[in-house]
């Protein structure tokens, strides 16, 4: 009987590695490298969070304070970004593709070497925004 429950156990463990790295980022504020695909934050601060290298894919960001974000090295194909704080918030070599940052503020982020292929732009604030290829975008700045 001990030996089915430690494998039910296991099996459980194994099934939701992300809810684990979820409640890490919720409760340090960091969690580089962690699989956060799927995961729903709309709404919330993460003023600083350490992403960097993390999984985020189809996630929901929605309305969320990333401002100072690191997410470098971050995959973020397909996640959503609508009307999300991203001021200041570092980009570098992630991949966004067909991301949707629509009514997003990106005021000072750093882009650079991202992969933005696919990915929604429209009613963002791109103002002192360093572009993938390097350029300072100056869209929106009032």
């Amino acid at each position: 009987m001990k030996h089915h429950f430690a494998v039910i156990l296991s099996a459980l463990t194994l099934a939701t590695p992300a809810l684990s790295d979820e409640n890490e980022l919720a409760g340090t504020g960091s969690c580089p490298g962690c699989d956060l695909t799927k995961a729903e934050f709309s709404g919330q601060a993460l003023i600083g969070a350490n992403l960097t290298g993390a999984k985020m894919e189809d996630s929901d960001f929605s309305e969320t304070n990333l401002f100072l974000a690191q997410l470098d090295d971050a995959r973020l194909d397909r996640a959503a970004f609508r009307n999300a704080s991203l001021k200041a918030a570092t980009f570098v070599d992630a991949s966004m593709r067909d991301a949707d940052f629509r009514g997003a503020d990106l005021s000072g982020a750093r882009l650079k070497g991202a992969d933005i292929t696919g990915a929604r732009f429209e009613d963002a604030i791109l103002c002192n925004t360093v572009m993938p290829d390097g350029t300072l975008s100056r869209d929106n700045c009032n």
